[in-house]
């Protein structure tokens, strides 16, 4: 990697000079083009098709994808933080690149395409859609010391908006030509990160060795002069982790990572991280049952004759989340920086926020809709506004943790550190999921003579009693918190 690492720095002697906006520009296409994992919907099932998969090889396919992700979290996380940020976003360039041209390859093959090289297509998707991402949120991080949220926001929200961004162009520009749009992707996202490496461009600790050891102070590499950072939140934090003892004020910054792995503090935020992401990503992965669901129930209950199609739904509900998602995480950065650097308070504020309005969505699932409405329409309003409550809060929820953890933690070992607790998310996703399943196929008791199939004929029935749990989990959380900043606004 050193002799990789020393190409690069040499490559850059050619490279244009860069900026902290420039960095905060060139971040936005790294994170369009990383943000493509989730696109993943708009070619998964013809993929499938042509290539004579079952249900099972199907699924393979994400779980690879999500296999590729985890690990290339933590991966790219070591190499931002020992080598810099342009390694790891070459590694995403190329890794996107081979992966949609590996996938366009074996779709064209159609019967003739083999497994395993569907899967390693994933995996490398995988990889490449967290490599340049978390590289590209450690470089405005640094560049941007006292706004770093706000400039995190711009990031975070670039990568959630991707998906709707390339379901339009594959709609209006291919309509239909799964490979066309796959090759495209090959090259397109290559591109698109290769931007990234052009401009983004922040050392990691290599640099840093011959500088009479000062290895935690960490530069961007960019701007000689920058602000000093904000007062961090580790200066409130610590005092009350170790019995207010004023010598450990800063041990949670200096720490390295093995004590940082180790600490309560750590895995107190793992554990939020965890039902956070399960909360979110749960609604965002069964609102296709969830539709399906009231859509048969209005379908077969009430034989409304204006009936619109499942499939319609499903796309306007993936929208609707899409869309309050991304809102959400371009507001939370400027409420959690003005929640700082204005009110002098603590980002967890806008966790308390963030999760007050998840509850809220939770529990209007636990509603019966047929009280709400009578008909199919007024149903998908009131599920319209669950689903942009729940989208909404969940970008705003998660998009305040990157900058919660740098004020936090060690920022020599930032990268690796988010990435190791963004690995908090297949938990909680795993385990939420889980429950929505069995509770869903639980009710799932009458027998379809044209699906051939049991089916849950009970509307929101099918799932109200998973939302009662979840919901009772947004107020574990919420009272979690409350308690974190209680203690630490003491200190």
């Amino acid at each position: 990697m050193r002799v990789f690492h020393n190409c690069v720095k040499y490559i850059n002697n050619y490279l244009p000079l860069t900026n902290h906006w420039l960095i905060l520009a060139a971040s936005i296409p790294v994170a369009l083009s990383t943000g493509t994992l989730f696109v993943y919907s708009v070619y998964g099932t013809q993929v499938a098709d042509k290539c004579q998969l079952d249900a099972a090889e199907a699924a393979n396919l994400n779980i690879s994808a999500t296999l590729g992700n985890s690990l290339g979290g933590i991966l790219s996380g070591f190499l931002t933080d020992t080598y810099g940020t342009q390694l790891p976003i070459l590694i995403s360039c190329f890794a996107l690149s081979l992966g949609y041209k590996w996938v366009h390859w074996q779709y064209e093959a159609g019967p003739d395409s083999q497994d395993w090289q569907l899967l390693s297509a994933m995996f490398l998707i995988g990889v490449g859609s967290v490599a340049g991402y978390f590289s590209a949120i450690k470089a405005v991080t640094v560049n941007f010391p006292n706004f770093k949220a706000t400039a995190q926001s711009i990031t975070v929200a670039s990568f959630a908006i991707s998906s709707l961004l390339f379901l339009f162009v594959s709609t209006t520009f291919f309509e239909g030509n799964v490979g066309g749009f796959l090759e495209f992707m090959s090259y397109a996202c290559g591109l698109l990160v290769f931007i990234g490496f052009i401009f983004i461009r922040v050392d990691g600790h290599i640099e840093h060795e011959n500088l009479d050891g000062h290895l935690d102070h960490l530069e961007s590499g960019v701007e000689e002069e920058q602000e000093p950072p904000e007062p961090t939140e580790a200066t409130e934090l610590l005092s009350d982790l170790v019995n207010d003892d004023p010598n450990h004020i800063d041990k949670l910054k200096t720490m390295n990572l093995k004590d940082t792995l180790s600490h309560k503090i750590f895995w107190f935020h793992y554990l939020i991280l965890a039902i956070v992401q399960g909360l979110g990503q749960m609604y965002i992965y069964t609102i296709g049952f969830i539709v399906k669901a009231v859509h048969y129930y209005y379908k077969n209950e009430v034989h409304d004759s204006a009936m619109p199609s499942l499939q319609s739904l499903q796309a306007l509900h993936v929208s609707i989340i899409a869309i309050a998602s991304f809102l959400g995480r371009l507001s939370s950065g400027p409420t959690s920086d003005f929640l700082v650097n204005r009110l002098h308070s603590q980002r967890h504020w806008v966790l308390i926020l963030g999760m007050s309005l998840m509850l809220l969505g939770h529990a209007m699932n636990i509603v019966n809709l047929s009280t709400v409405s009578l008909d199919i329409h007024g149903a998908n309003v009131y599920l319209s506004v669950i689903s942009t409550v729940i989208g909404y809060s969940y970008g705003i929820s998660f998009t305040s943790y990157p900058a919660i953890v740098s004020d936090i933690f060690n920022m020599r070992n930032y990268s690796l550190i988010w990435g190791i607790t963004c690995s908090a998310a297949t938990i909680g996703l795993t385990i939420m999921t889980k429950v929505f399943g069995h509770i869903y196929d639980e009710n799932s008791t009458s027998w379809d003579d044209v699906l051939k199939d049991y089916v849950c004929a009970k509307g929101s029935g099918c799932y109200s009693e998973t939302f009662e749990i979840t919901s009772g989990l947004c107020v574990l959380v919420i009272v979690l918190i409350l308690w974190y900043i209680h203690h630490r606004s003491k200190v």
